[in-house]
């Protein structure tokens, strides 16, 4: 028995960053268009160094032939950190290596949050995370490249062991009270990136949207957004953000 009402009509390989995936994959079919599936697999990172992302990538042929085996048609490299942490160059040898390795478009989660925000004609933006102050001089080189500058930041430093302990509720808490940080300290931004896969991110971005009338982005909704565009199947989804939401 066949029902093609029901099969996927696309499939995303999804390099999901830490060891066990619980709210990235609860957002993404929470946000995703019905039948667009998420391949996950993990790459396992347990902490944010160098060193580590040397270690975690080292089997990417091998997670990559894994993911064509279920017969992706995108790779996505989630986690903003780790394209931080490899730095601007490695990250793009890494896509054009991903690309070429499978035959499919690939992307990041950096590159999404970036061409979101030149899309959304962001000029200045302001940073909401729990990364450390480096790492976020090298995302504003991210952001930099695709005419954006970082005017600020508010931010939690924690390594992943400890913010992967935090409840949803309460990451959601710290998720918005950094936003209004952010955004009060720096008044002339345009909006914010709320960064980070560990928290339930879209509903607090839709709020702060409403009660500041900033833009904000945030990892799913722009990962989404990316590769529908990459993928020509976008449309809008009215109820959600402002970048699903729109055109």
């Amino acid at each position: 028995m066949q029902d093609d009402n029901i099969l996927p009509t696309s499939r995303i390989g999804y390099l999901s960053p830490l060891a066990v995936i619980d709210n990235a994959a609860y957002e993404w079919y929470r946000l995703a268009p019905a039948r667009m599936m998420a391949v996950f697999i993990s790459v396992g990172v347990t902490e944010f160094s160098g060193k580590e992302m040397d270690r975690v990538f080292a089997p990417l042929d091998s997670l990559l032939d894994q993911l064509m085996a279920r017969h992706v048609d995108l790779v996505l490299q989630a986690g903003t950190p780790l394209a931080v942490l490899m730095g601007m160059d490695s990250h793009d040898r890494m896509m054009a290596h991903i690309a070429a390795r499978t035959g499919k478009p690939a992307t990041s989660t950096t590159l999404a949050v970036t061409r979101a925000a030149a899309h959304l004609g962001m000029k200045k933006i302001a940073l909401v995370n729990k990364w450390s102050a480096s790492m976020n001089r090298t995302l504003a080189d991210f952001y930099a490249r695709a005419g954006v500058e970082v005017v600020g930041a508010a931010t939690n430093e924690m390594p992943p062991s400890d913010f992967v302990r935090i409840r949803a509720d309460d990451h959601q808490q710290m998720a918005y009270a950094l936003g209004k940080k952010a955004i009060a300290d720096n008044p002339a931004c345009d909006g914010i990136y709320l960064g980070g896969g560990t928290w339930i991110s879209e509903p607090v971005a839709t709020r702060l949207e409403r009660e500041t009338g900033k833009l904000v982005i945030c990892n799913q909704t722009a990962q989404i957004w990316d590769i529908l565009h990459l993928l020509g199947q976008w449309r809008a989804m009215p109820g959600h953000n402002r970048l699903l939401a729109g055109d």
